[in-house]
């Protein structure tokens, strides 16, 4: 911010103060101090402390264990959502335009930090990368494409502690500065950080935001039938402390903005999938939530929600193909797209995090209860409904956070979204797997009609506040 306006700056610090003043403002029901919207939005906030601790390297060990604490009362809170069957209407204490010039305000100043900041370390080798992976094909000699040789300097951050990313984020990225010039990395440390890559990186990064908020607001708009809702999601995401903490972190964002759109395409499997598929090349934890995807659709219309992730695949597969000389080259390529030691039990070199000081085996049976959650929610309840779909994702992500060992509990950004959507969602008695059959509106016409109604909330056919 010192860079817009010479002598202003807000610390992290400040900021949590002042946007979660401004959220209580705008969002809390002072009416009722003891509605669930209240405990909601006090959980939400809870978040945004945990990471400041551990971005303030001072408390990193606290930050940690107050992450995992939030964490785990989230995960509660998502596995019992379904049962919480009263869903009082969240009005925000402003008007419809007030809040649209709050959210605008909060995009302006998230969208300035996003280029004044300096960029990213974890975003930059992100990019760099995708080069190597690309520069591999004309490097027979390389075994490993995805190690950069180049030792990190004083200060910076090793790449094998960026987290694994998959080959659309450094694909995409390296693609992205290769458009803008003929640039590309030299073994010379001086120009590791280019000033492309970092371009390449903060435009991802806005239009990963951008594609967030306007999800937002298509669900609350289309599938919620309230626009006043879907700007109230996009302006509590644009507020958020954590949101701005790691605004140009494309690993944090770029997956759950296609998570956001697959659920505002959940009418049309292939396009889901599609979306779905692009989530799973960017980032490895979407591919835990297709189970439920799978129960959410039902074995026919799965086979076009499959057929969207086949053509992403085969998109992926074909990039690579075409800098590939040989069937060895593809297909070590293939493999190092992912650092596979950042999900062993072991973790990564240098593993940063809650278990950092704990022996791996305390992870394993994390992990097993991990797995015996994807296949409780795959199979229970086995129709779903869209709420069912919200609350069951955001309950996989968030409990992801526990057992990952590199950073863990830190990537708040790949639920953050989805959590704003179970606070804001109304009943969705009606919104299925597809158009509801006779019954269901039958079933849901007379619920609607013996239940108090907001004024102005549209006819009974449409989801209600009770």
């Amino acid at each position: 911010m010192d860079a817009i306006l010479t002598g202003y700056e807000v610390s992290q610090t400040a900021w949590l103060y002042l946007s979660s003043m401004l959220i209580i403002a705008a969002f809390y029901r002072f009416r009722r101090p003891w509605s669930l919207r209240n405990f909601d939005l006090i959980l939400l906030l809870s978040l945004s402390p945990g990471i400041l601790m551990v971005r303030s390297q001072q408390g990193a060990s606290v930050g940690y264990t107050f992450l995992f604490l939030s964490t785990a009362l989230w995960t509660i809170r998502l596995l019992l959502d379904r049962y919480l069957t009263k869903r009082a209407r969240i009005d925000p204490n402003l008007v419809s335009p007030g809040m649209i010039f709050l959210g605008t305000c909060a995009f302006a100043f998230l969208m300035i930090e996003s280029i004044t900041r300096p960029a990213d370390p974890s975003a930059v080798t992100t990019v760099m990368k995708g080069e190597k992976i690309i520069q591999a094909a004309s490097s027979p000699g390389n075994s490993d494409p995805a190690v950069i040789p180049n030792p990190p300097e004083d200060g910076e951050s090793d790449p094998e502690e960026a987290g694994p990313t998959a080959s659309l984020i450094g694909g995409t990225l390296s693609t992205i500065s290769r458009l803008f010039s003929g640039y590309s990395i030299s073994n010379d440390s001086s120009v590791r950080f280019g000033i492309v890559e970092e371009t390449a990186a903060r435009i991802l990064a806005i239009l990963a935001h951008i594609a967030i908020i306007s999800g937002l607001y298509w669900v609350g708009r289309f599938h919620f039938h309230d626009k006043t809702q879907g700007f109230a999601m996009a302006t509590i995401y644009l507020l958020m402390p954590c949101t701005s903490y790691v605004v140009s972190e494309v690993d944090q964002v770029l997956p759950c903005a296609f998570i956001i759109w697959a659920i505002a395409s959940y009418t049309r499997p292939l396009v889901a999938g599609v979306l779905m598929g692009f989530a799973c090349g960017s980032m490895f934890f979407p591919v835990f939530l297709l189970p439920i995807w799978v129960s959410f659709f039902g074995w026919k219309r799965s086979l076009r929600f499959f057929a969207g992730i086949a053509i992403v695949a085969a998109i992926l597969a074909g990039s690579v193909a075409l800098i590939t000389p040989d069937t060895y080259t593809f297909t070590q390529q293939t493999i190092n797209r992912i650092d596979f030691r950042l999900l062993s039990f072991e973790g990564g070199s240098g593993e940063q995090g809650f278990w950092n000081s704990i022996h791996p085996a305390y992870r394993i049976p994390v992990m097993v209860a991990f797995a015996i959650l994807v296949i409780t929610l795959t199979v229970w309840p086995w129709k779903k409904t869209l709420e069912v779909l919200l609350s069951y994702n955001a309950a996989i992500i968030v409990f992801t956070q526990f057992w990952y060992p590199q950073l863990g509990g830190v990537y708040v950004l790949w639920y953050l979204p989805l959590l704003i959507l179970v606070i804001f969602r109304p009943r969705l008695l009606a919104q299925c797997d597809y158009p509801a059959s006779q019954s269901q509106q039958a079933t849901h016409l007379e619920a609607s009609s013996s239940s108090p109604r907001t004024p102005g909330a549209g006819p009974a056919s449409q989801p209600f506040y009770r």
